[in-house]
């Protein structure tokens, strides 16, 4: 059955925290929605049936835009957008 919206939105956060998390804010629960404007965005990059290259590049422009993070290696990327788009089952 899959799951509601709600619990779609909550997977994805918690996926943002525990595996991508570029700012530690998963290490704090203070900066737990740290990424929480990107949740939306990605539940609707997923709904619109992305590949996983482009999970990763909406990642990745998120760490260079947003967090001044540098052109990181994608391939690190790669088992997080795995798990996000497995959530399109449940969408």
């Amino acid at each position: 059955m899959p799951q509601t919206f709600d619990a779609v939105h909550s997977r994805i956060r918690e996926i943002l925290l525990s595996d991508w998390d570029p700012s530690s804010a998963g290490r704090s629960a203070a900066a737990g929605g740290e990424y929480d404007s990107y949740v939306d965005p990605l539940y609707d990059l997923i709904a619109s049936g992305a590949d996983e290259q482009a999970v990763i590049d909406f990642l990745r422009a998120r760490e260079r835009e947003i967090m001044c993070f540098p052109g990181l290696d994608q391939r690190r990327l790669q088992p997080v957008a795995r798990k996000l788009l497995a959530l399109s089952k449940d969408i």
